[in-house]
């Protein structure tokens, strides 16, 4: 598989996941829970702050797992051997990405993991920030496929 090929390829994929991201975005802001009690006496907005996770949680993935390489590999960097953060770096100093924003969405998404049963402001809490962290990383997303397409890297999506 080409370079052109994976970035391709990874775009797609991140792109399915964003779209989905968006549009649970937008439901959840016309609607918002105020507090996790109110949130869990409403089976939809459970299924949706689940959607927001999960696609949340599946963009980062792609982003981190696919988009990156494929992003380095594109613009011809030797970025098999570096560490994630240097590629981070790498993508921050070509003016890409913020690789400290980068790693505090991966924190948001880490706090998820944490059940706080005796402690429901800290679950609404991680809750919320994962919710802001998904708009940021989904902004992030869009202006990424968009200097890549402004670059001649990918076809430009349809408007």
């Amino acid at each position: 598989m080409t370079p052109g090929d994976r970035l391709a390829s990874a775009i797609w994929e991140a792109n399915r996941h964003a779209s989905t991201l968006g549009e649970a975005l937008a439901e959840w802001h016309q609607a918002p829970a105020p507090d996790l009690a109110t949130l869990e006496a409403d089976r939809q907005r459970v299924r949706l702050t689940d959607q927001l996770i999960f696609r949340f949680t599946k963009l980062q993935d792609v982003l981190g797992e696919r988009l990156v390489p494929a992003t380095l590999a594109a613009l011809n960097e030797p970025y098999e051997d570096w560490a994630m953060r240097e590629r981070l770096n790498r993508l921050e100093k070509l003016g890409i990405l913020d690789a400290r924003q980068w790693l505090a969405w991966r924190e948001a998404r880490n706090r998820l993991t944490h059940e706080y049963p005796d402690h429901p402001e800290l679950r609404f809490a991680a809750l919320m920030g994962a919710i802001t962290a998904a708009r940021a990383l989904a902004g992030l997303y869009c202006s990424w496929r968009q200097r890549l397409e402004a670059m001649g890297l990918v076809a430009r999506a349809p408007s």
